[in-house]
């Protein structure tokens, strides 16, 4: 060997390392390397040798055998015929003598629990390890590869007592870590302490895998006999793979993304405040011109149908429009919270460049704006860096949603090329055929079907194929076959048959139902159920129709204790929601026999559903006990029950129908209503009205979903020209590109199909209906005001001895209870109330807030009753007066006028009493109340009492126009300015109850004017 060569063989580079070998005799360690190497060189190892395996057989590399396709493995496993020889090469491995890698091991770090281990369980012909606070065993990584076939298996076709698969020991084996697109970032790999340190960043923490070659024998010596190198002997080496936690963050870096989070979530309060303040005016928009149309009180009816029709058609547009945008919201604030991973990405610059612009926007901005107005002397130093924050983050927000949306459509624009197979299409070509995918998805006919496997015997790309062949469609017909137990079916079976009712120029059945892949199927992003992360929250809480994974048999097996308590807190949760339910209508004072009802059919839903969780626990019980009777538990391998849905597409629609149905959609809900917002010149509208129809038609028509669902994966996204895709796409991104537009490509798709969007929509659905029942009720409550009620009061006679004695002591007497406390305290401030006036106490302000609610008839003689006769007057001429000389004002609010023996005057407003008042009520007050609860909800939430004075203000800036065409204060405002100018009266006081107070409230600040 030559004196200058210490380059370590091939074959030993993975496990011992990089050494950097140097010159220093003295050292016992570095003399015994030296030894090691010079006996390497003398054995003449090159890297492409082949060292004899255990069974003392030569295997032939001399040929590389083929792969076959998805369709021949699964022949192979369905027909047990399989082929030696035939045998699919391994990706990234290397030469290693026998190297068998079998313990995973659990490190402390990983919780702080001592039993949170990691569990191993037999799924899909492999093994995957689940860090989910579980149970820990080892296991062989050989048998890691989701694609090698079973041809080593002994007895022919797999069934349900061959719990694994077995197969030839492989010499020279080496594992390799590939990333999956789900993960957020790409890991690291860097060699440390001669091991292979694979790191993985996640939320302020670092998930490190150490893969570690042990030394059998002394831990000093690394001689070549330890290793069975160069004697004959082969050693059974174990490659240890420890799996740590490691915190990776500062207090300062929580305080940080704290601050960050907080800015973000004032920013979603703020959108879906907007978005609620949306709704409510086009329901009360519509409202006031349904009730115009309908009686026929002020204005022509020809002028306000088209109004109306534009309002009705809007509505669906902005529910849709409304909820991406508050679902882009929601996962930009939980993107910010979790260190902005997706954020990262989605910028072009590089990493470092993104992270300069996030910091620009967080932290420098706020701090110069900060550091400036210290230097200013600015008493509002506090205030101004808020709502400068505040402005910042809403400006990286929109870059954020505008880039997520531009990464959606050029995806699509991308894979629908490959989808239909054609080179060289145009951009034209690629946006009628994506929204022709789109609106075809949207129109067929699918079918959901639920389905139970055994994790042994389940493989996502062979069971089924993207074209379904005979035997799949016979358990579509059938419920189920030998591989699979189906449940039951849900959604879709109605509108199937319709559509086959249908001429087939609109709609045809296709002759084998098409297998439609979910976005879950795909991925495999299912969650596995194991003894450790069962939790009763789980259960109460768990999503509906949710695909999982139960593990059934093993060590880290849920318990037949577990089983039964989620079974009792299912039904706990049934009775809950059902006396919520009732509750709920108890307090709102509906009839018995609509709580009687309500509550019948709750019960009758739940028992039906109850009796599919029962049907569904017992077949699984079955399934179990059959395991354990053919062998199938063990101590190293758990076996686990798959329940998924899996879609069907029955029926699709014509080609000339797709493209009507687009066209008409288009001109229904996006032509008329952008039409009738220029209509009417509001411009705001119209402009709010476009972004959220473009959020819609790239929510339905650039959906990246139905495509993938068609393709079975993310294609060749990121790949280089030529290349293809291997495995169907299931394993990890081969390269650093491939993973970083993959991965942001399935979190944008995640956004768009996660929880937080059915929650939105829910929300909004809700408040939309809630809103839509308010106002057909004020519809049909008439065209005027309500009438007022009979009065129930009663006063003492002038014969009863009662009375109340007043204190004399004056520290005694409360001086607020006086009417005049203003003028005694503001000697120096204008009014326009009258000291004369026998309005002397504030008992008598809230007796003329009552008299609104009453029949007018009876308001005089409780007038005579509470001031004494000829000191109170009833005013209604001058009211009538006023409405007649202002026909273009509105009519909907309540208000009397009394006039005193001194010619004093109060205007008394009556609060929320019809429905239209609810309307008015929610739209004067919603948006400060739901800040005020924000802002409740927040620790410190006192220190942004700035922010949210900004944003109530600005939200009011927005309602401003609108606000006028249906707002109360409008009328009461006139009306005061009418009473000042005519000069009928020396004063005049405003007072008001509930929205009565309100309005009295704006109305005084409008004609400067005190309110009482």
């Amino acid at each position: 060997m030559d004196e200058e060569d210490t380059t370590l063989p091939e074959p030993l580079k993975p496990h011992i390392g990089k050494l950097l070998i140097e010159k220093k005799m003295d050292n016992p360690f570095m003399k015994e390397m030296e030894m090691i190497q010079q006996q390497l060189a003398g054995m003449g190892t090159a890297k492409d040798d082949v060292l004899p395996n255990s069974g003392g057989e030569d295997e032939d590399t001399s040929t590389t055998p083929q792969a076959p396709t998805d369709g021949a493995m699964m022949e192979q496993i369905e027909d047990g015929d399989y082929d030696d020889n035939n045998d699919i090469s391994r990706p990234h491995l290397s030469n290693h003598n026998n190297h068998r890698v079998s313990v995973l091991e659990d490190h402390n770090t990983l919780s702080t629990s001592s039993k949170s281990k990691s569990s191993t369980v037999s799924f899909r012909l492999e093994e995957d390890h689940v860090h989910d606070d579980n149970n820990n065993t080892s296991t062989d990584v050989e048998e890691d590869d989701p694609f090698i076939l079973p041809e080593h298996k002994k007895n022919g076709r797999r069934g349900l007592a061959d719990n694994r698969p077995r197969r030839r020991r492989r010499k020279n084996h080496r594992v390799s870590v590939l990333d999956h697109y789900t993960l957020s970032t790409s890991s690291s790999t860097v060699r440390f302490r001669s091991a292979h340190v694979h790191v993985y960043d996640f939320k302020g923490s670092q998930l490190i895998m150490e893969e570690r070659l042990p030394i059998q024998g002394e831990r000093s010596s690394l001689s070549l006999m330890h290793l069975g190198v160069g004697n004959g002997e082969q050693s059974n080496i174990s490659t240890k793979v420890t799996v740590k936690q490691v915190v990776n963050s500062s207090p300062g870096l929580h305080f940080l993304r704290g601050l960050y989070s907080v800015i973000a979530f004032f920013n979603g309060a703020f959108m879906f405040i907007i978005a609620v303040a949306l709704l409510l005016f086009l329901i009360s928009d519509l409202a006031n011109q349904a009730r115009i149309i309908v009686y026929g009180t002020g204005g022509n009816n020809r002028d306000i149908v088209f109004p109306f029709v534009g309002t009705i058609l809007s509505i669906p547009v902005f529910l849709h429009g409304l909820t991406q945008l508050m679902t882009l919201v929601t996962s930009f604030v939980a993107d910010v919270f979790s260190g902005s991973p997706l954020l990262l990405s989605l910028f072009g610059g590089g990493l470092v460049l993104t992270n300069w612009i996030k910091f620009i926007f967080y932290v420098g901005i706020p701090t110069l704006t900060f550091v400036g107005l210290l230097f200013s002397g600015s008493q509002d130093f506090h205030s101004i860096t808020l709502v400068t924050t505040f402005w910042s983050a809403s400006c990286l927000f929109a870059c954020f949603s505008v880039s997520v949306i531009f990464l959606q459509v050029s995806s699509c624009l991308y894979l629908v090329e490959e989808l239909y197979e054609r080179e060289g299409m145009t951009t034209m070509e690629r946006l009628k055929l994506t929204i022709l995918n789109a609106e075809e998805s949207c129109l067929s006919g699918k079918v959901h079907r639920n389905y139970i496997y055994d994790s042994n015997i389940y493989d996502l790309k062979r069971l089924d194929s993207t074209s379904m062949t005979a035997r799949s469609t016979r358990r579509l017909q059938e419920g189920g076959n030998d591989k699979a137990m189906y449940l039951y079916s849900t959604h879709g079976q109605w509108y199937i048959k319709f559509t086959q009712l249908l001429p087939r120029g609109l709609f045809t059945t296709l002759e084998l139902p098409m297998r439609c892949w979910t976005q879950e199927e795909i991925d495999f992003s299912t969650p596995i159920y194991t003894n450790r992360s069962w939790s009763l929250e789980s259960v109460f809480c768990r999503i509906k129709n949710e695909s999982h994974i139960s593990v059934v048999s093993g060590q880290s097996a849920v318990t037949p204790k577990q089983s039964f308590s989620s079974l009792v807190c299912y039904f706990f949760g049934v009775i809950f929601n059902i006396l919520l339910v009732t509750g709920l209508m108890v307090f709102a004072q509906f009839r018995s026999t609509t709580i009687a009802a309500v509550a019948c059919v709750l019960i009758v839903y739940w028992f039906w559903q109850g009796r599919k969780e029962y049907m569904m626990l017992k077949r699984i019980n079955k399934i179990h006990q059959r395991l354990q009777s053919e062998g199938e538990d063990n101590e190293d391998y758990d076996s686990a029950l798959f329940q998924k849905w899996e879609t069907f597409s029955i029926t699709k629609p014509a080609l000339a129908f797709a493209w009507i149905s687009f066209i008409v959609k288009i001109i229904i809900f996006a032509v008329i209503p952008f039409s009738y917002f220029c209509y009417s010149r509001n411009v705001f509208g119209a402009m709010t009205y476009l972004v959220l129809s473009l959020l819609y038609i790239v929510r339905h028509y650039f959906d990246i979903g139905p495509i993938v669902e068609a393709l079975g994966s993310y294609g060749t996204l990121g790949m280089d020209p030529g290349t293809s895709l291997a495995h169907s796409g299931l394993l990890g991104a081969s390269t650093r590109r491939e993973f970083q537009k993959k991965s942001r490509l399935y979190h944008i798709t995640r956004m768009n199909n996660n929880a937080s969007r059915k929650i939105w929509t829910k929300l909004l659905n809700f408040f939309a209906i809630l809103f839509g029942v308010v106002a057909m009720a004020a519809i049909s409550s008439g065209p005027g005001q309500e009438e007022g009620a009979t009065p129930y009061t009663t006063f003492p006679s002038s014969n009863n001895t009662f009375f109340y004695d007043v204190p004399q002591e004056q520290e005694e007497f409360s001086p607020l209870c006086h009417a005049d406390f203003f003028n005694r305290y503001h000697s120096n401030t204008t009014t326009t109330s009258s000291l004369t006036s026998p309005v002397k106490y504030l008992a008598d302000y809230v007796f003329l807030t009552y008299i609104t609610y009453i029949r007018i008839d009876s308001v005089q003689p409780f007038l005579d009753t509470w001031f004494g006769e000829g000191e109170a007057f009833l005013d209604e001429d001058v009211i009538t007066i006023f409405r007649e000389a202002h026909p273009d004002l509105p009519s909907a609010a309540s208000f009397q006028l009394v006039h005193f023996s001194d010619n004093s005057a109060v205007v008394c407003i009556r609060g929320s009493k019809s429905y239209f008042d609810f309307l008015v009520d929610a739209r004067l007050w919603y948006a400060a109340s739901l800040f005020q609860l924000v802002q409740s909800a927040m620790p410190f939430g006192f220190s942004f009492d700035a922010l949210v004075d900004f944003c109530v203000s600005r939200l009011s800036d927005i309602e401003a126009s609108s606000m006028k065409q249906v707002s109360y204060y409008v009328e009461t405002t006139a009306f005061v300015d009418y009473l000042l100018k005519s000069g009928i009266y020396t004063s005049v006081t405003i007072t008001g109850h509930s929205l009565g107070g309100g309005l009295a409230l704006i109305t005084g600040a409008q004609t400067k004017l005190r309110p009482s």
